[in-house]
């Protein structure tokens, strides 16, 4: 079996992959971020993402929305190009076999990387 050991983002290794589970399609680790501060922001970034669905489903005005949105953004510390963080194209793993495969729909939260396989 292929197991993930690093995770690369834009071809950059930027973290080790510990406690490797899969259960399809989703897969998810422990990752070793080699900067703190992308384990941070990926997290922040998944926080908005819950923040943005919920404001959705209230229905407000757009004016009202884009306020709330951008306080929430400032709050988490995360900029316009952050939003583009956990999109598709950006995430490949190394595996154990030494191929490197696409992650997609990366999220981080909770200390637990997942994404799908």
């Amino acid at each position: 079996m292929r197991t993930p050991e690093k995770l690369l983002f834009e071809g950059k290794v930027v973290a080790k992959l510990h406690n490797f589970s899969y259960e399809t399609p989703w897969a998810s680790a422990s990752p070793e971020f080699l900067e703190a501060s992308l384990g941070k922001k990926l997290e922040n970034l998944a926080a908005f993402r819950v923040f943005d669905q919920d404001l959705e489903d209230k229905g407000l005005p757009d004016d009202k929305e884009n306020v709330l949105w951008e306080s929430k953004l400032s709050e988490l510390g995360l900029s316009y190009p952050d939003l583009k963080l956990d999109k598709d194209g950006f995430w490949r793993v190394i595996c154990s076999n030494g191929q490197a495969y696409e992650a997609r729909s990366v999220s981080y939260s909770g200390g637990v990387l997942r994404w799908r396989a």
